[in-house]
């Protein structure tokens, strides 16, 4: 096998980086298909939510959008295994965010939470916009809030703890222009994410990858690492035509800044409408009981 000889440094998120690559290029091969929704705050299929709490946390939901703008969708089902059996959990998440299209398609910083209660099971699926760092607090809020309640059986509990902490811990933070939590790779994780950037990219360039990878890069003007990269979109791609968008690339470390433009293929698939047309590259964190 090609990484053997560093197993001993293939860490979570270089992990996750792999698999992201491999979810682009096999994502499109499977059968698949996805529920429609019938509300853009919750949609509650596995039944887990009596009426009372469905209906607080679809009010708290509203809230958020009509204070930030900000689409976050709750959903719950029984299985995956009803809609796509052959994905795994992060590449039906990714699917069915970007079929429904949650949050606005300018900013991309919709969230969906995912809770699947027979196959035990569920994620946090974040909007494009939101850098990789961000998965780590999406992760810490899985474990820390929705998984203990599920595991000792207290859906309505975790569902309503874990929203809002994903509300507090992540969304408003992250408006607020905080700094995603940092991560400290040592000079050998750092080149062995490059070498599988350079691999993968160099059979199949994805814009996921490219903008994770970016702040390993070396600054052509100062030469440290630390290099920023997003994207602002100008023209939405649609289902019947591409868009385009502003790809801007800046050093931490000095003045260095680099704009260019890129392109969007069009949408595929069929939404059911009713959220801003957002989509997600990924990001996020899922999690069991």
């Amino acid at each position: 096998m090609v990484f053997s000889f560093v197993p001993h440094v293939l860490t979570i998120s270089i992990m996750r980086i792999i698999f992201l690559t491999f979810l682009l290029w096999t994502g499109a091969a499977f059968a698949q298909s996805y529920p429609s929704h019938g509300s853009t705050t919750v949609n509650d299929f596995a039944n887990l939510l009596n009426a009372a709490d469905e209906a607080a946390l679809s009010a708290q939901l509203d809230e958020l959008k009509q204070e930030t703008g900000v689409e976050m969708a709750v959903l719950t089902l029984d299985t995956q295994s009803d809609y796509a059996p052959d994905l795994t959990l992060e590449q039906f998440a990714t699917g069915l965010f970007n079929n429904w299209g949650i949050g606005d398609a300018q900013r991309n910083d919709g969230v969906l939470v995912l809770i699947l209660r027979t196959d035990r099971a569920m994620r946090i699926e974040l909007g494009a916009a939101y850098a990789r760092e961000w998965d780590r607090i999406a992760e810490q809020v899985v474990d820390d809030h929705f998984l203990v309640a599920f595991a000792a059986g207290k859906y309505p509990q975790g569902i309503k703890e874990g929203s809002a902490a994903v509300i507090a811990d992540l969304i408003r933070p992250y408006l607020a222009g905080a700094d995603a939590p940092k991560s400290s790779p040592d000079n050998k994780e750092v080149w062995i994410i490059l070498a599988i950037f350079a691999l993968f990219t160099a059979l199949n360039k994805r814009q996921a990858i490219g903008d994770g990878l970016a702040r390993f890069r070396r600054c052509p003007r100062c030469g440290k690492r630390g290099l920023r990269q997003n994207r602002k979109t100008t023209v939405s791609a649609s289902r019947t035509m591409a868009g385009h968008g502003i790809r801007r690339v800046r050093c931490t470390h000095c003045d260095y800044e680099e704009k260019s433009s890129y392109y969007i293929s069009q949408r595929s698939g069929k939404s059911s409408g009713g959220f801003g047309g957002g989509s997600s590259g990924g990001g996020g964190a899922s999690g069991r009981w």
